[in-house]
């Protein structure tokens, strides 16, 4: 059986598998997840633009240095551990606790490391004492940070509706807190850090026991398990660099080439946000199938979660930004301004590449389930150097829409990758997760 045929048999199939698809147990819980995506989206970017207008643009900008590096050096020196957590607890129920209780003591060991360079790097990043201070304080919560995530990570291999009450506890009380700072008069740059870093401890203390409740009580760490976490876990991790490469280097290059003015910058970052809104709800179908198919791989069952999740996935996707795309002419400017008029036809122009990138992050899911992290990590490597060779040829005649360009026509080429890889090499991996 040829590609094409593959192609043509999964929507034969997904065509009867709609039929049922109300009744389905996937579809449930990837609404709920779906919901609990855009309800977080929403509350981000409420908070976001309290904390902008509040803030001032010079505190709000340092704000996104003291929270944005933590965050990030936490998902680098974690090596993937929080998505192998769900791997191996899904492939393995009898030895969750196991699992889940080494992944912890590992990541609480890391997380020290990090808490104790904090002041160390803190002092290289920041551009003040005031922005050292908080980021090293920021810094010292890594272990909370990542120690958390393997516990959700546990509630998601288990019970997806307690991990979406979990994941959603975190960016709900940071609001409240700011909001009730801003009314009493206190809202400052410390106490809006302060104020992440108590909501972050309280979702990390309620994953932790909710875990217990659900998996199990903690044993002692095995660290014959630590070589299948950070085997799964490294391969997922040689995906999210070339990921953010593809995601991200766009802005990247436009903010130092020397024809795209701040305006057009300005004009482009819009439009990638906008963009982005139509994934939550889309790419929820990927993180219910992904522990799905890792705890039945190897059966025929998984095609049918494989073609919900695609369908699902793009149709959510396409619907969202199409009704995005509807509404740019009359939002736009009403909401940002006349002088973001640009964005509008950068927006249309994205609108294709975010259908494939949602399809993206659902197979990426798919494959993840499977044991083939090392497929889609190809794939994000693909997709950058498709996406540099495009920014480079596309900016200098058209602009952003040439950048547009180049993002739709990179995210569905990784797309027909991931998708060719998925058919070409069926079932769970060799040695569960090796490939």
């Amino acid at each position: 059986m040829n590609v094409t045929t593959f192609l043509r048999a999964q929507v034969a199939g997904g065509r009867s598998e709609m039929l049922n698809l109300l009744r389905h147990t996937q579809v449930r819980a990837t609404a709920g997840t779906a919901g609990v995506n855009v309800s977080i989206m929403l509350v981000g970017s409420v908070g976001g633009l309290f904390l902008a207008r509040a803030l001032g643009p010079t505190y709000r900008g340092d704000l996104v240095t003291i929270l944005q590096w933590p965050a990030m050096i936490g998902a680098v020196v974690s090596l993937g551990i929080t998505q192998s957590t769900v791997y191996w607890i899904s492939r393995r129920p009898d030895k969750a606790t196991a699992f889940m209780s080494t992944a912890v003591a590992a990541s609480l060991a890391t997380g020290l490391a990090v808490a104790a360079l904090g002041p160390w790097i803190a002092s290289m990043i920041a551009r003040n004492a005031e922005v050292r201070n908080d980021l090293a304080l920021v810094l010292a919560l890594t272990p909370v940070y990542i120690a958390g995530g393997v516990w959700m990570a546990s509630l998601q291999a288990t019970s997806i509706r307690r991990w979406n009450l979990t994941r959603a506890l975190q960016p709900i009380a940071y609001l409240v807190a700011v909001v009730s700072l801003w009314s009493l008069g206190k809202l400052t740059l410390f106490t809006v850090v302060a104020a992440f870093g108590v909501s972050l401890l309280g979702q990390t203390i309620f994953a932790a026991i909710v875990a217990r409740q659900v998996v199990g009580r903690h044993s002692l760490p095995d660290r014959s398990l630590l070589g299948p976490l950070y085997s799964y876990g490294a391969k997922l991790w040689l995906s999210s660099v070339p990921q953010l490469v593809t995601v991200s280097v766009d802005q990247l290059v436009l903010s130092v080439w020397p024809t795209v003015l701040p305006a057009q910058l300005g004009n482009y970052t819009v439009a990638v946000s906008l963009s982005w809104l139509a994934l939550p709800a889309a790419t929820a179908f990927g993180s219910v199938a992904f522990p799905r198919i890792a705890r039945i791989a190897g059966t025929g069952s998984t095609l049918r979660i494989e073609r919900l999740s695609l369908i699902g996935g793009g149709l959510t996707a396409a619907a969202a930004i199409g009704a995005i795309c509807i509404l740019a002419p009359y939002v736009i400017p009403n909401l940002f301004g006349s002088g973001y008029r640009d964005a509008i036809v950068a927006l249309w122009l994205l609108a294709p590449g975010t259908v494939f990138l949602a399809l993206n992050r659902v197979l990426g899911d798919v494959l993840q389930g499977h044991g083939r992290p090392l497929i889609r990590s190809a794939g994000e490597g693909v997709g950058a150097v498709i996406t540099v060779a495009l920014l480079l040829t596309l900016i200098p005649s058209y602009g952003i829409r040439g950048a547009a360009v180049a993002s739709s026509i990179t995210y569905a080429a990784v797309f027909l990758f991931l998708l060719v890889g998925r058919y070409r090499v069926r079932g769970p991996a060799a040695g569960a997760g090796t490939r």
